[in-house]
């Protein structure tokens, strides 16, 4: 193998596995968040979207604000010098304040602000949980990555 192209395919093979473990973190956090919704009765408590009033999927929730502040929160410790556990998670439970504070600062009096963003603070948080928990030789991860998403669809 040519040795020039050793770093290229390394930092592919990188991208893929962080890839690979932010869907099995979802995945994850998808499938608790699915069956705390079917044990209890979430319906009317979840957020709603700013425009009509219709309560924001699960799948959205995830994957379109958690996984986005997730990413946002792994951006910043990439920058930082290595920090502690706890800086950690603080840095992750900011970044989900934050996202999900500003998907509802705007909406009108409907909304219950504190707990949008503290479920959005906790579904990031369980980001977090799955970057630790998901490795890479894991035949775990491609099942959260894959397979759970596709059975909680099918309840949803």
């Amino acid at each position: 193998m040519n040795s020039d192209r050793s770093p290229f395919i390394s930092s592919r093979l990188k991208s893929g596995l962080y890839a690979l473990n932010k869907l099995a973190s979802a995945g994850l956090t998808l499938l608790l968040l699915v069956l705390i919704s079917s044990m209890l009765p979430l319906q009317d408590q979840l957020p709603t979207a700013t425009d009509n009033d219709l309560p924001i999927p699960l799948s959205y929730w995830v994957y379109g604000y958690a996984m986005t502040a997730s990413i946002l929160a792994d951006f910043v410790l990439y920058v930082l010098p290595p920090l502690s556990r706890d800086k950690q998670i603080s840095i992750y439970a900011a970044a989900g304040f934050l996202c999900f504070y500003a998907l509802y600062v705007h909406d009108a009096a409907g909304t219950d602000h504190i707990a949008s963003t503290v479920a959005g603070m906790c579904t990031v948080l369980l980001f977090y949980v799955g970057k630790k928990l998901f490795v890479r030789d894991s035949l775990i991860t491609l099942i959260f990555a894959l397979l759970v998403p596709l059975l909680c669809w099918g309840f949803l």
